[in-house]
């Protein structure tokens, strides 16, 4: 889904032509093309680099290249998309609720990623590999906003037949509003029931380990034929 994601909406805005781009400039603010741009290319950094986070086997077998990987997600991906997510956000021209969609993701994205930082840096390893699933989810929350803004528009939200710009204003902001807030509560739920079943499955591990340690610990006494009591009179 990342690469599709990222073939079919990168392109466009690597030519730096703001004619070419998905989002409508507001006239206000000129600033908004370029943070826009930077936003979306330190956005790639961090899409591409958190998926090599989270593969078990790259960590496990080239710890170093998951440092550097790691170092690249934070520093030239997570913090600087969602700093500019934050200006880009509460400036877009697509409407209220997408303004406050993205501000509230960049809030999240932000806080995640320091705190999964700040873990790694204190050796807090479990409680930073928590944190950074919920940052790879408010990461992975980029394309999936456009994967349910495919889905509305070929469903529930069609383009309007009617060439009013007033009409297709109105239509291009419920559209993109509507698939905003699902796509990062969507990710971030998963995210949360992951790492609530992971947390259970290893504690019934701990007490099944424990029990059979105990097991184990305990003596069994058996009784000889020599220890039995014996009867006195006739048989």
């Amino acid at each position: 889904m990342c690469a599709v994601f990222l073939v079919l909406s990168l392109p466009r805005y690597l030519t730096f032509d703001p004619d070419r781009s998905r989002v409508q400039q507001p006239g206000d603010f000129t600033l908004h093309y370029p943070l826009l741009v930077a936003h979306i290319l330190f956005g790639t950094v961090a899409i591409v680099t958190c998926c090599l986070q989270v593969w078990p086997w790259l960590r496990q077998a080239h710890p170093a290249v998951h440092r550097v990987s790691g170092r690249l997600y934070v520093f030239a991906g997570a913090l600087p998309a969602g700093a500019l997510g934050l200006v880009v956000g509460a400036t877009s021209p697509n409407g209220l609720t997408m303004r406050m969609s993205s501000v509230m993701l960049s809030v999240l994205w932000l806080v995640f990623t320091i705190a999964g930082y700040r873990t790694a840096r204190q050796r807090r390893w479990a409680d930073h590999r928590r944190w950074m699933i919920r940052s790879f989810a408010a990461t992975m929350a980029i394309p999936l906003n456009r994967v349910y803004a495919w889905l509305l528009e070929a469903t529930v939200l069609p383009a309007p037949s009617s060439n009013d710009p007033a009409v297709q204003e109105a239509w291009v902001h419920n559209l993109v509003g509507n698939a905003d807030w699902p796509g990062w509560v969507t990710t971030l739920l998963v995210a949360e029931w992951w790492l609530t079943e992971r947390s259970a499955r290893a504690k019934h591990k701990a007490r099944a380990a424990r029990r059979r340690a105990a097991a184990a610990a305990t003596p069994v006494t058996t009784t000889r034929p020599a220890d039995l009591p014996t009867r006195e009179g006739p048989s």
